[in-house]
């Protein structure tokens, strides 16, 4: 599974003090007392600009599985730099009471939608890659994967509505 790092205190500074972008989206998404929807959250997840270089010294990587960077984590929404290193991906998933945008910061991110079966085993639908500056988005009831496919790191900037509690893996019906 995932290696989870919360960013300090003192390192979330660090990172809004060089990352105007991150602070604002975090500004925003801590001035409304609501649930975004996915259209709000691709919207301004579009149009931010990141400081790559600012957000890759706030971050890291694990060798085993991808690190799930946490930025911030409020009761309306979860805010995580997600990290791949070549061949890494996420299991079959849902997010379960949670809905989910993601903008690709750097390197290239596979997404692969699945459908479960009677058996609730999970059947590939389709696939797409995404590229930098590019938003995925998930609604709750979606199942699928995000994996990185390619010989480059890869960081999503993760925005989930509310912070994700539950998932479901599925096994593949292949």
């Amino acid at each position: 599974m995932a290696t989870q790092v919360p960013l300090s205190e003192e390192t979330r500074s660090e990172l809004f003090s060089k990352c105007d972008g991150i602070r604002r989206l975090t500004s925003w998404l801590d001035g409304i007392d609501r649930r975004p929807g996915l259209d709000e959250l691709d919207s301004r997840l579009s149009n931010l600009e990141i400081n790559v270089e600012a957000l890759e010294d706030c971050i890291g990587y694990s060798q085993g599985q991808y690190q799930r960077n946490v930025i911030k984590k409020t009761d309306h929404y979860e805010l995580v730099a997600i990290c791949w290193k070549p061949g890494q991906d996420t299991p079959i998933h849902d997010h379960v009471g949670s809905d989910c945008a993601f903008l690709i910061v750097s390197g290239v991110s596979t997404e692969t939608v699945y459908e479960a079966n009677k058996e609730g085993l999970a059947t590939a639908i389709s696939q797409r890659r995404y590229l930098p500056g590019e938003v995925c988005a998930a609604e709750e009831p979606d199942i699928h994967r995000v994996s990185n496919d390619e010989d480059s790191n890869l960081i999503n900037l993760h925005v989930y509505t509310p912070p994700l509690s539950d998932f479901k893996i599925y096994s593949s019906a292949e």
